[in-house]
């Protein structure tokens, strides 16, 4: 009996001792024009459990002339919780030197995928690549609403064909629960066929209320698209 009693006793003690271990992470750059996707964990303040992780899936850049569009496709890995106030860093690079510049911050809906990008003019000229980081400022459990959009049509603009760059227009017809009056920021891509990103665009519009409406992105392409797409999403 005194050796059941002792036994039963250490056991208590030994399990008073094991806890769950704190885990945190942080934003890791990203190199350009990755095809395998690439996770960018961040720290949360929420007690519930969920993958609160937001991962940039690809990344490039379009350019024409002296602008470019860097753009980096992010999707949020959590099941019920907001991505508030994220921001996607860029460096643009450049034979001797890059250029920094940040998007402006967006929210990502639970489980949904976004694309950010921001313009750079003459400080960008002769991109080659781009590197990416990405910060989320919060989590929020609850959903958001999410504005999807039908196939895009790509419509080469002038020049076009025997052109380092063009310029064109992404067409596509979105949808979503989305107050009339409300700013919405539309951003473009375009891929090349073996799926890198070789074009970007952004454009603000005010929904005119009904759940679809049309939009036309005007972008710009450093190769000739295979596919691109538009995204959406309100200005919060």
């Amino acid at each position: 009996m005194v050796r059941t009693l002792a036994a039963a006793v250490l056991l208590v003690a030994v399990a008073a001792c094991g806890g769950p271990a704190a885990h945190s992470a942080s934003p890791v750059p990203s190199p350009s024009h990755s095809s395998a996707p690439s996770t960018t964990p961040t720290a949360s303040a929420s007690s519930a459990p969920d993958d609160e992780t937001v991962d940039l899936v690809t990344s490039g850049f379009g350019s024409y002339d002296l602008q470019v569009y860097p753009v980096a496709v992010l999707h949020n890995e959590a099941s019920a919780h907001i991505a508030a106030g994220v921001v996607v860093n860029f460096t643009v690079r450049f034979p001797g030197g890059g250029y920094s510049l940040a998007s402006e911050p967006v929210s990502l809906a639970p489980g949904e995928t976004l694309a950010v990008t921001a313009l750079c003019t003459d400080s960008c000229e002769g991109a080659t690549s781009t590197d990416v980081s990405v910060t989320v400022g919060a989590w929020q459990a609850g959903e958001r609403t999410v504005i999807s959009a039908t196939a895009a049509t790509y419509a080469c603009g002038s020049p076009c064909a025997g052109s380092v760059g063009y310029e064109g227009d992404v067409s596509a017809t979105l949808s979503g629960q989305v107050a009339s009056g409300t700013l919405v920021s539309v951003s473009a891509t375009c891929e090349d066929g073996t799926g890198a990103i070789v074009g970007g665009g952004l454009l603000q519009t005010v929904w005119p209320g009904g759940g679809s409406t049309a939009a036309s992105v005007p972008v710009l392409v450093s190769a000739p698209p295979a596919l691109c797409q538009l995204y959406a999403t309100d200005v919060n």
